[in-house]
């Protein structure tokens, strides 16, 4: 299902619309390894074939095409960025509240009904009605709408499905379900993410926001309060990408105000070859967002749109190589339709936040009726490399190019499908990697011969 807002002259998709969108990489898969693989090429849980015969580092990739080509001309970039900015600032542009009651709290089953506990809990026994009753009762359902301000990140947080911090997990004894895909679990938001806030929970901890990749809640002290001048001096138009994670963001005195990650998009005051004076929000005594000053190697961030090249991907990409899986972006780590999100944004590219949306996001090439072969061959003809998303249900990857006769792609992997004597199960990856479109298949138990390329549906293409 999808959503459709409109704030100014832009359209979006809501990700509230539950089903697919809830932080979008993988199926709901819970870490249920197969039994180990008898094969002596396969040495430890995580490290099929393709992990040891495929370079893990993607600029061998990038250097085989063209590495400095441009994937895109500049001028159709810069168009590009400024309807990243539009989206991206559509919040505080907002008029109205855009996601009804029956949306909002659809996992209650509405505004009016009585609503049952779904999904189990973090000592993965079912929700209780107990338990059940006191959330439903803090999402103050009667109230909603019950406010519209305009805010912003103050620093990384989260976007959640309810107004709590605890899991809402499948069975855990089924194969595909259970820890670590909490379904309460929408997304993770980088610092100076601007937001709608329509509803507050009963106790005030948590907000209902809207924004251009989806709605949710997020706690009320990660977000402050701006008013008309702090989102002109904000808006500014010139903006800095934080270009890999961990990236410390201290003020004039030093002083540590808040990380920043790849993905975060900070205004410029001031622009040298060496440092970029950035703009970081921050939250006052009273709620109220204030700015802070702070200082950064151009190392460490960059004027956004970068040039879109093979090269360029490949740089920022490998900084993401080996990090762990985190569904919805839980734990501080990113699932595969957020790393590329945030893959592409220091080049001014939107991408929505789930896979289903990410694989209509460019020119979509439609294989679902191919063999696995006729597929393989659509990938190597048509596909871009570093400028394609191969997509199939529940999951996303980058297309890199041939190796070795090949199709590779780059991509956040929670498992591989396996079965054994009947029961289903996951041979647990669990992190960013290269592989081919069929990693695994060399495993006795793997469910699909063909490997992800049996489920594989389409490919988005940038041109």
């Amino acid at each position: 299902m999808q959503c459709v807002r409109w704030w100014g002259k832009e359209s979006f998709v809501l990700g509230v619309c539950f089903a697919l969108v809830l932080g979008g990489c993988a199926s709901r898969e819970t870490p249920r390894v197969a039994p180990p693989a008898t094969s002596a090429a396969i040495p430890s849980a995580g490290m099929v074939e393709d992990l040891h015969r495929l370079p893990q580092d993607l600029n061998v990739y990038a250097e085989r095409n063209k590495p400095d080509r441009r994937l895109l001309p500049p001028e159709e970039q810069a168009r590009q960025s400024r309807r990243f900015d539009s989206l991206f600032f559509g919040p505080w542009e907002a008029t109205r509240v855009s996601v009804p009651a029956q949306e909002a709290f659809a996992i209650f089953g509405g505004k009016n009904k009585a609503s049952r506990p779904r999904g189990w809990a973090e000592n993965l026994l079912p929700w209780t009605a107990q338990h059940w009753a006191q959330l439903v009762n803090n999402a103050n359902r009667d109230s909603y709408p019950s406010r519209f301000d305009k805010i912003i990140t103050v620093r990384p947080t989260v976007l959640r499905e309810a107004p709590t911090y605890k899991p809402r997990f499948g069975n855990p004894a089924e194969a595909g379900e259970g820890f670590p895909f909490d379904m309460f679990m929408y997304s993770s938001l980088p610092v100076g993410m601007p937001l709608l806030a329509v509803h507050a929970s009963a106790d005030g901890a948590w907000l209902f926001v809207e924004n251009a990749l989806t709605s949710g809640w997020v706690p009320s002290n990660d977000v402050a309060q701006t008013d008309e001048a702090f989102r002109k001096r904000y808006q500014n138009g010139r903006y800095a990408a934080v270009l890999h994670d961990n990236v410390p963001l201290r003020d004039g005195f030093g002083r540590f105000v808040t990380m920043g990650n790849l993905g975060v998009l900070l205004p410029v005051e001031e622009a040298s070859a060496a440092t970029l004076d950035v703009l970081v929000p921050v939250r006052d005594v009273n709620g109220r967002a204030q700015t802070v000053s702070v200082r950064v190697s151009t190392a460490d961030a960059a004027l956004r749109p970068l040039p879109l090249t093979s090269a360029a991907v490949a740089r920022l990409g490998n900084g993401m190589m080996g990090q762990l899986y985190g569904w919805g972006g839980g734990f501080g780590d990113r699932d595969c339709s957020l790393m590329l999100r945030d893959l592409f944004i220091p080049f001014g590219l939107w991408l929505p936040r789930n896979s289903a949306s990410q694989a209509k996001a460019w020119d979509f090439v439609d294989f679902r009726q191919q063999d696995l072969a006729e597929k393989e061959k659509s990938i190597l003809r048509e596909g871009v490399p570093f400028a394609t998303l191969l997509w199939l249900r529940g999951h996303i990857t980058l297309y890199l190019g041939e190796y070795q006769g090949r199709a590779v792609m780059f991509h956040d992997m929670w498992g591989i499908r396996t079965q054994h004597r009947g029961e289903d199960g996951r041979y647990i990856i669990g992190r960013a990697v290269v592989t081919t479109t069929q990693p695994g298949t060399e495993l006795p138990t793997i469910k699909e011969k063909g490997g992800l390329l049996t489920r594989m549906r389409g490919m988005s293409v940038l041109r």
